[in-house]
C-alpha cells in the first residue's frame, strides 16, 4: 500500500507525462472535456449544425417558443447554455438573455422573481401581479431588446408556473426556449398549459451521432484546443480503430463519446503510448486509495 510521499510522487509522475503528451499535441487542454458554454456548435453537434442556426435565426425573430429535446446525454443543456452566451451577442441583433434551472423552480412567484433578478429590474418577493407587469412592459421599455428566456430540464419546472410561461409567451419581445426529453415535455405542457403547444414554432431535436460524425466531433475537439483550426483537422492521436471503438461504446451519444475519448486520452497517456488504439477505449480506472495511505506516519508492507 502506498504512502503519501508514495502517492504524491505517482501523482506528479503522472503530470509530468499529461504534460507531455498535449505539449506533442499541441494541446492547450484535455479537448474532450465538459467545458461550457462552448464557443462553437460544431464542438457539440456537429452533424446538426444547421438545425442549430436555424434555431438561432428563429430565436432572433423573436416572438415564438423552442422546444429542444432529447434523450439524455445528447447535449441538451450545453447547447441552451450556448445560446444563452452567443445570442446577446450576435453584432446585427439586439438581446438579452437568462438561463433558468427547471428544477429549482417551485412556484411563478419564484419564477417570475428569478427572471427580473437576472436582469437586475427590482423583484417584490411574493407580488407576482407586479412582476408580471414588468415582463408584460418588456417590449415597450425596451423596444429593440429581445428577452430570451431559456429553461433548462423544463419538464422539473413545478407545474404551478406553467400559467405564467404560457401568459409570458404571449407577450411581444419575448422568446422561450424549452429543453428536455420530449415525452416528458410534451406531457407537462398538455396538462397544464396546452395553449403554449400553439405557440411553439419550431422543435429542434437532437439526435444520436454516426460513426463518421463521432469522429468529426473528436476532430473538431482536437483542432480546437490547437487555436481553432478547423480547416486542418486530424485524427491523430487516434487510430480509426479506436474511433469505431469509442462509436459502438458510446451508441453515439455526445456526452459518452467525449467521456471514453478522454478516458482514452488518460489511459495512453498511463500506458506511455503515443497512439490511442482500440484497446485503450475504456473507462479510466481510477485508483482506490485507503484511508490510512492519507497518514505520513504509515507505511506499506
Amino acid at each position: 500500500m502506498p504512502t503519501l510521499l508514495e502517492e504524491k510522487f505517482r501523482t506528479n509522475k503522472f503530470e509530468r507525462k499529461k504534460r507531455a503528451f498535449f505539449k506533442r499535441f499541441d494541446w492547450d487542454f484535455m479537448p474532450f472535456s465538459q467545458k461550457e458554454p462552448l464557443p462553437d456548435p460544431k464542438l457539440l453537434v456537429p452533424h446538426q449544425i444547421e438545425e442549430v442556426r436555424k434555431s438561432l435565426d428563429m430565436v432572433q425573430e423573436g416572438d415564438l417558443v423552442l422546444f429542444v429535446v432529447s434523450e439524455i446525454g445528447m447535449g441538451k443543456t450545453t447547447l441552451c447554455k450556448f445560446l444563452a452566451e452567443t445570442l446577446p451577442q450576435e453584432e446585427d441583433h439586439d438581446s438579452v438573455s437568462v438561463f433558468l434551472h427547471g428544477p429549482s423552480i417551485e412556484a411563478p412567484e419564484q419564477m417570475a422573481r428569478l427572471i427580473l433578478e437576472r436582469l437586475e429590474l427590482q423583484a417584490r418577493e411574493g407580488d407576482l401581479a407586479s412582476e408580471f407587469e414588468q415582463l408584460r412592459r418588456w417590449h415597450e421599455n425596451y423596444p429593440d431588446l429581445t428577452l430570451i428566456l431559456i429553461v433548462d430540464e423544463f419538464p422539473d419546472v413545478d407545474k404551478s408556473a406553467l400559467e405564467l410561461v404560457r401568459e409570458i409567451a404571449d407577450l411581444e419581445g419575448i422568446v422561450w426556449v424549452l429543453n428536455g426529453q420530449e415525452d416528458q415535455l410534451i406531457e407537462l405542457v398538455e396538462d397544464n398549459a396546452p395553449a403554449l403547444l400553439d405557440r411553439r414554432r419550431y422543435t429542434l431535436r437532437l439526435e444520436p451521432m454516426s460513426l463518421e460524425k463521432v469522429k468529426e466531433l473528436l476532430t473538431y475537439r482536437m483542432a480546437w484546443v490547437e487555436e481553432g483550426d478547423y480547416n486542418n483537422r486530424s485524427i491523430e492521436p487516434f487510430t480509426e480503430e479506436a474511433i469505431k471503438e469509442i462509436h459502438e461504446r458510446a451508441e453515439g451519444i455526445p456526452r459518452e463519446a467525449l467521456k471514453l475519448a478522454g478516458d482514452a486520452v488518460y489511459n495512453a497517456i498511463k500506458a506511455d503510448a503515443v497512439i490511442i488504439t482500440k484497446e485503450l477505449v475504456h473507462e479510466r480506472e481510477e485508483e482506490k486509495k485507503s484511508f490510512w495511505s492519507f497518514l505520513p506516519f504509515f507505511k506499506s508492507s
